[in-house]
């Protein structure tokens, strides 16, 4: 069998084949990072095509074939975060908070998921990113610095930060569940937000 090495050598050297088997590969990670980061599966497909034309135009530029995996987690993540500035324009309303259908049994753990969710969808996509990497793929900080192109020291003041602002999300959406359960107490029935995508 081939291993990724080989493959990245062949690619360069412009075997389009071989490349194609590095797609395949790294496709499934790099989704699941994307999707962290966009929390949309459309805009993390969008972002992964994205990332897979940038590295094939950049590979050569590769200088060292075992480099791989750091420097495409990198451009993958930059295509994240560049997808989600061109949507921030675009103000989106999360589903959840418009009178979502009562669920009958929703498990705690689908609620807590949900929380996350709702938070990391108010979280920029720097934030989103930093935390994906850090906790959603185990990353630790210097692989996490080097995935964002930016100093350890700054990876470590920026994801301090993004706890804190992913805590005051979290409080939002609490605030906001206890007010629509409140609500619906009035009426007689309880209402959860509709299951989502889950987070990490």
């Amino acid at each position: 069998m081939v291993n990724r090495h080989d493959l990245v050598i062949a690619a360069k050297a412009g075997d389009g084949d071989a490349f194609m088997d590095l797609v395949q590969l790294e496709t499934p990670d790099a989704f699941r990072l994307s999707l962290n980061i966009l929390r949309h599966p459309s805009d993390a497909e969008d972002a992964l095509q994205e990332a897979f034309v940038r590295a094939w135009r950049e590979l050569p530029g590769l200088r060292d074939a075992e480099r791989w995996s750091a420097w495409f987690r990198r451009i993958a993540v930059n295509a994240a975060i560049d997808a989600g500035r061109r949507k921030k324009a675009m103000r989106i309303v999360p589903l959840a908070f418009h009178e979502p259908p009562p669920t009958a049994d929703s498990s705690i753990g689908l609620a807590e998921r949900d929380e996350i969710d709702q938070a990391m969808c108010h979280l920029d996509a720097n934030d989103r990113a930093l935390l994906a990497l850090r906790f959603g793929h185990d990353l630790e900080l210097p692989d996490v610095a080097a995935a964002l192109g930016i100093p350890l020291g700054t990876a470590k003041s920026r994801l301090h930060r993004a706890l804190g602002r992913m805590r005051k999300e979290l409080e939002s959406v609490d605030e906001l569940r206890g007010h629509r359960e409140s609500t619906s107490a009035e009426t007689g029935c309880r209402v959860e937000p509709a299951p989502t995508e889950p987070g990490f």
